[in-house]
């Protein structure tokens, strides 16, 4: 007899934790008992989880590898704003790591890239993306992906081999116990020797005595399932047969007591049937077990036993259960785990798609507008999208935003193809993705470590760099930071009793130092000594909890052929950059500014000029404006008594760059000055501009050394810097018609694309003549919504 109960929600007991940045809520009752305890402890602490959406997966030499890194908390599935410092790294098949770097995370979004040079040689690598919070836990909540590169000047073979593959077979009873005499479920994974599943392999069970019991196929990525009841002391084999190959393989012998569970999707609800068989009822009968259901932050649990009935079946409305993974595990009154099967619930998850796309062709370039009706670009968003030829063979990901979010956290082993799950989803997706879980027995969550290993807090959140000043032999208390790219001046005050002063989060890109000056009596800038220690200073690293698969190649580019791949590589562009640049600075330059500036007048600096003007007041004193300045502030006003918007402030730009802070101006090194244009009517800028209009351009590679100028600041490099976006540049091929440039090909790279005021992704690619193309989209909006996209563009 099968005994039904339907579970409510108001019948379970559950636990809730709010995971928030500086607080966290845990709602339990004073008789919560060590389990829920236990749990409520382990789980506290928040979780980040990283993934990583790169332009491809198979690269050639001199290619660019972009990529995005999308950082969210775990529970919530939002973006991540508690951390800015992302770390990434490319590692050969021996762990050396060629390319790492600190990247900058804005609302848990960051982008970046690595250029494959001639220190890459042919073979697989692994590309990684993590926080240094995510060090805290043994969980696989950091990015893993392995990429393959092509070195085209290696003297190897690429030439592909079609060994037979060597058949390994799991046989994986479902909730983890094979019991004996009862009705067992049981999950099969058929793989070749590179971890991936063998499509359509036949299996036959069969007894001691050759008698035939039960047959199974497996599915796309080698998996199936099959049901039988094995008797006690009774030996089963498997035959399996794939293509000719053909295998035995000798199943375990089902336990003599025990339990089992089958999971059963009933459509708006779950059936959990929990088996014993006679030999184990007598001794666990009207002894207590729960039902534990989790998801890495959230629990609940249910209790019940056994009576008179060997099979107890507990109906779970799917409205009660958590929107993705739930972690289902039984334990005995002793709280050990005994059974544990996982599910995955696609109600609540939120997968946006887009439009129809439309393209517009210009002289040498395609306009791309891509809407997404359902996204709302009020709210912060991003989407990554790589632009690839139609027939690519270079972008075979296992994974997507989704499936790395949702799916891969919560189990011990890399899953193959995973995004197949997540991308037009239906139900045979659904059961699929049902037969997959059920051959993964226990969760990544190790209930040995809840019990008894409390996660501390070894490693922080960072949000950007913390610099501490060790002062020595200073007669003030007062210093100055002078600003940088992305901070503006700070003045500290330091009480007379103390040696030293923090400050924290910096965000300091590539090779830029911070400069400190001391402050003196009489408000002058003096030379301070400072011993200045960084933190972090150095690309912290992480260790892998699973192994992932090898990149599956379906076809190799021959690298002895002998037509040119590029019409230019690389580095022949970024010369060619330099080139044209030199050639422009052989014009007049007067000419040249006043073309590109139609109005005000261009003063550019020489070597006279900038002895003149040891900083910038004195020399835009002279200029026509009113000029106040002290240690930590700069004030500009124009002359003149009236504007027509009233405003005495003139705007001024630093490289393009409008400043709201003037302070930056303190630390100008006029040395580096190139020129500045002075527009007193501030054409152009509107009613903003009614008080005139200032730019200043600098070129970093003009310096002089100058006896004159006073060195009053202490100047350090930082020992770690984030690493800014560069230019993504997309190969020129000798043939856009070519079979390896349909394969591997590259023809852009969007990292970090916003939508417009009509949620438009608007784009350009240049026009090479090309048919159709791939957009691969992935990205998070809307709060805890996501993208992801594979779609086809064809050209008329």
């Amino acid at each position: 007899m099968i005994k039904n109960d339907c579970l409510k929600f108001s019948q379970i007991k559950y636990t809730l934790l709010l995971l928030c940045v500086f607080s966290f809520f845990n709602a339990k009752s004073q008789n919560q008992d060590k389990l829920s305890a236990s749990y409520s402890n382990y789980a506290k602490l928040p979780r980040e989880i990283a993934y990583a959406h790169l332009n491809k997966s198979l690269y050639l030499k001199e290619e660019t590898i972009g990529f995005s890194v999308y950082v969210f908390d775990k529970s919530s599935k939002n973006h991540s704003d508690v951390t800015t410092n992302v770390y990434c790294s490319i590692a050969n098949s021996k762990g050396r790591v060629l390319n790492k770097a600190l990247i900058l995370a804005e609302n848990g979004v960051a982008n970046g890239s690595f250029l494959i040079d001639s220190t890459y040689a042919s073979g697989s690598y692994t590309f990684k993306a993590y926080t240094n919070w995510m060090k805290n836990f043994d969980e696989q909540n950091f990015y893993l992906q392995n990429i393959k590169i092509i070195n085209t000047d290696d003297e190897n073979d690429v030439s592909t081999t079609m060994d037979a593959p060597v058949l390994d077979t799991q046989f994986l009873p479902e909730g983890g116990h094979l019991i004996s005499n009862i009705k067992n479920v049981v999950g099969v994974i058929i793989k070749d020797d590179n971890g991936y599943g063998l499509r359509e392999a036949d299996g036959t069970i069969k007894d001691s005595n050759g008698e035939l019991i039960t047959t199974f196929k497996t599915n796309q990525f080698g998996i199936g399932k099959f049901i039988f009841t094995p008797s006690e002391g009774k030996d089963y084999t498997a035959e399996i047969t794939y293509d000719e190959l053909t295998s035995q393989v000798n199943i375990k012998p089902a336990e003599r007591t025990g339990l089992n569970l089958s999971l059963n999707n009933l459509g708006s609800k779950i059936a959990l049937t929990f088996r014993s068989n006679a030999n184990t009822l007598q001794n666990i009968k009207d002894k207590n077990f729960r039902i534990i259901i989790h998801n890495g932050s959230l629990i609940k649990s249910l209790d019940f036993s056994f009576t008179d009935t060997q099979e107890i079946t507990k109906l779970i409305n799917i409205s009660d259960l958590y929107s993705g993974i739930n972690i289902i595990t039984l334990f005995d009154e002793d709280n050990n785990p005994i059974l544990e099967r996982l599910f995955f619930n696609y109600d609540g998850i939120s997968i946006l798609n887009s439009e129809k796309a439309s393209t517009t062709k210009s002289f040498d370039s395609i306009t791309i507008s891509v809407p997404f009706n359902s996204i709302d670009a009020s709210q912060f968003h991003n989407l990554s999208v790589s632009v690839l030829p139609s027939g690519t063979s270079s972008y075979d990901t296992n994974h997507n935003i989704v499936s790395y979010t949702y799916l891969q956290p919560y189990v011990k082993s890399y899953i193959e193809n995973a995004r197949y799950y997540f991308t037009a989803i239906d139900r045979k997706k659904k059961f699929e993705l049902d037969n997959l879980l059920l051959t993964q027995g226990w969760s990544s969550y190790e209930w040995n470590s809840i019990f008894n290993y409390e996660p501390n807090v070894k490693f922080d959140f960072e949000k950007g760099i913390t610099v501490n000043a060790n002062i020595n032999n200073s007669k003030s208390n007062q210093f100055i930071m002078y600003p940088m790219i992305n901070s503006s001046t700070q003045t500290i005050e330091v009480p007379k009793k103390e040696k030293s002063f923090t400050i924290k989060g910096l965000l300091p890109v590539d090779d830029e130092k911070v400069i400190f000056g001391s402050i003196g009596k009489k408000q002058d800038v003096e030379k301070p000594s400072l011993y200045l220690q960084f933190t972090p200073s150095s690309i912290p690293t992480i260790d892998n909890f699973i192994k992932i698969l090898p990149l599956k190649v379906k076809s190799i580019y021959d690298s002895k052929i002998k037509e040119p791949i590029y019409k230019n590589s690389i580095s022949d562009a970024q010369e060619l950059d330099l080139v044209v640049i030199n050639a422009q600075k052989t014009r007049t330059k007067i000419d040249q500014i006043k073309r590109r500036q139609p109005a005000g007048r261009v003063d550019v600096f020489d070597e006279n000029a900038r002895n003149r003007y040891i900083d910038f007041a004195s020399y835009i004193g002279v200029q026509g404006f009113n000029v106040t300045q002290s240690a930590v502030t700069l004030s500009i006003t124009t002359q003149r008594r009236n504007t027509l918007s009233g405003n005495l402030t003139p705007l001024i730009y630093l490289d393009k760059m409008m400043l709201s802070d003037f302070s930056v101006l303190l630390n100008l090194n006029m040395r580096n000055v190139d020129y500045i244009v002075v527009d007193k009517s501030g054409f152009g800028e509107g009613l903003r501009g009614s008080a005139g209009v200032i730019k200043i351009f600098t070129d970093p590679n003009i310096q002089f050394e100058s006896d004159y100028s006073k060195n009053v600041s202490q100047e350090a490099k930082i020992p770690l810097t984030f690493t800014s976006p560069k230019k993504f540049y997309t190969p020129l091929y000798s043939s856009y018609r070519s079979a390896f440039f349909n394969q591997y090909g590259v023809i852009g790279w969007i990292p970090d694309g916003k939508l417009d005021n009509n949620g438009n992704l608007i784009f350009k690619i240049a026009d090479k003549n090309i048919e159709q193309i791939k957009l691969f989209i992935e990205g998070t909006a809307n709060q805890g919504s996501f993208i992801s996209e594979e779609k086809t563009i064809t050209f008329k």
